[in-house]
């Protein structure tokens, strides 16, 4: 009993400590997206697209987003008119389409992305070498786990769409 209370006040304190660290993340990059005219999610779709020559599918795409596909290719459709990437069909199948950065979406992306690492290298400098340390060993025994848990069958994936989203 002791340690599932224990176990639980854990889980708290991890819970408080990440929707922060969630919260600080997304204010630091606010202004990236914002001075860019882009929305969170058109700027998190550019920032997860492969860079050079390599592209990434759609139904790739939506997968690392947690979304599916048809609200993802809302917001390709934004990106695409605004020449930030190209959508193009796979000749072995045409329901595959694969997303590549435009030279314009590329210079975006590593503007962002540049930016984006000065701002957490700094917020890094602040922690011992130690901290950081076990900041990222803990966030990659993390997704470990999780991983287990997904390959074991015992945490279905989540997807969402832009309703359920809108509705938390």
């Amino acid at each position: 009993m002791a340690a599932d209370r224990s176990l639980d006040r854990t889980v708290t304190r991890f819970l408080q400590a990440w929707l922060g660290a969630r919260q600080m993340i997304q204010a630091s990059n606010f202004n990236r997206f914002q001075n860019a005219g882009l929305s969170a999610t058109q700027f998190m779709t550019l920032n997860l697209i492969p860079d050079g020559a390599k592209s990434m599918t759609l139904s790739e795409l939506a997968a690392r987003m947690n979304l599916g596909t048809a609200t993802v290719a809302k917001t390709i459709d934004s990106l695409e008119d605004r020449g930030l990437l190209t959508r193009t069909r796979s000749d072995q199948d045409r329901r595959v389409v694969h997303l590549s950065l435009t030279d314009d979406g590329r210079s975006m992306q590593n503007a962002a992305s540049a930016d984006f690492h000065r701002h957490m290298t700094a917020l890094f400098r602040k922690l011992t070498p130690d901290q950081r340390t076990g900041l990222v060993q803990g966030l990659e025994a993390l997704l470990q786990a999780s991983a287990e848990l997904m390959s074991a069958g015992d945490a279905p994936p989540l997807k969402r769409n832009s309703s359920q989203s809108r509705k938390r």
